[in-house]
């Protein structure tokens, strides 16, 4: 059933659903297809046989099989490769530019260093009693009353 030439469709994948000619057998699993699907190799479990069959030679070019199908009234995938364009090239800083790189970045951190310097806090360095809430007459109270304590 499964030969160079057979129609068949795709049931599993991206293309399922298309139909393609069988162009090689590849080994007992895998086939070579081309057609509505891409040119690619496919195991047989993922294509169902139909009855239509086309004459063309193993191995057979797209072109080929693209004359073939258009006599049965078949549209078959047409792809256009990228076209190749030369990628950018980086280029390498010379010695003098990464130095003055250098000074600039060590400019930023000391201008950075100065400026966190010259914040001012605004806050008068607090004690811990003034940061518990406890006025001045009440820290002198206690101490009085523990000095009372002490002397009897």
């Amino acid at each position: 059933m499964i030969e160079i030439g057979r129609m068949v469709m795709k049931i599993a994948g991206r293309d399922a659903g298309k139909r393609a000619v069988i162009i090689d057998i590849l080994d007992n699993n895998l086939v070579l297809i081309d057609g509505e699907t891409r040119r690619r190799k496919c195991n047989i479990l993922h294509l169902e046989p139909l009855k239509e069959t086309i004459k063309i030679k193993k191995n057979a070019s797209h072109e080929d099989v693209k004359t073939e199908l258009k006599k049965l009234g078949l549209e078959i995938r047409e792809t256009k490769p990228k076209q190749k364009t030369e990628r950018p090239r980086k280029e390498r800083k010379t010695p003098e530019q990464l130095r003055t790189q250098k000074e600039e970045k060590k400019k930023e951190k000391t201008a950075l260093k100065g400026k966190k310097e010259e914040k001012p806090t605004g806050k008068k360095e607090e004690s811990l009693e003034d940061k518990a809430g406890l006025s001045e007459k009440e820290t002198k109270n206690k101490a009085e009353k523990k000095e009372v304590k002490k002397s009897k």
